[in-house]
Formats: C-alpha cells, structure tokens, sequence
C-alpha cells in the first residue's frame, strides 16, 4: 500500500493541491490526510480510492498473472516497446 500512497501523495503535489484541499474534499481534516501520506495510519481501502478520484486517479485490481505484461503495457519495461500513447503524445 505504501507504493499506493506515494503515488497519490505525488499526484496531489503535482496537482498543486494542498493536503488541507484534499481532505475538504474527501470530508477529512489535513491532519488526517497528512497522517496517510507519512504512514502514520492504515486507511481504510474506501478510502484510498476516493483520494484516487479526487486526484484524477483510479485503483485497478490485475490478476498476477497478467501483472507483467500490464506493467510492459503500461512503461515499456523489460525491454518491451509501448504499445499505447496518449492522446497528447499522439499529437491528437
């Protein structure tokens, strides 16, 4: 989960949100959303994926299995090209 919050945490900072913005929108005070980001807590898993939303993010559950091949998909590791762009990229 520490992976999880730290990617959040990033999100929130390149979004230019304060911690305090971020727990007026998920009805939590700072010290709470300040206690998740440093591992002070153990948030429930509700609430980790609606700080996903409000961050523009979302949670997806990947069957091991698949888990490899998603993360090639996804960041052209282990010497695989990606195979998708976005949008932006594309120059759409």
């Amino acid at each position: 989960m520490n992976i999880i919050i730290e990617q959040l945490k990033a999100a929130r900072q390149a979004m230019g949100l304060k911690q305090s913005e971020v727990g007026e929108k998920l009805g939590l005070p700072q010290s709470h959303v300040s206690k998740i980001e440093q591992g002070g807590t153990d948030p429930r898993l509700s609430t980790v994926s609606d700080m996903a939303r409000v961050l523009d993010r979302e949670l997806v559950l990947v069957p091991r299995q698949l888990l490899s091949q998603v993360r090639a998909m996804l960041q052209g590791e282990k010497g695989h090209e990606r195979r998708w762009q976005l949008d932006e990229e594309d120059g759409v």
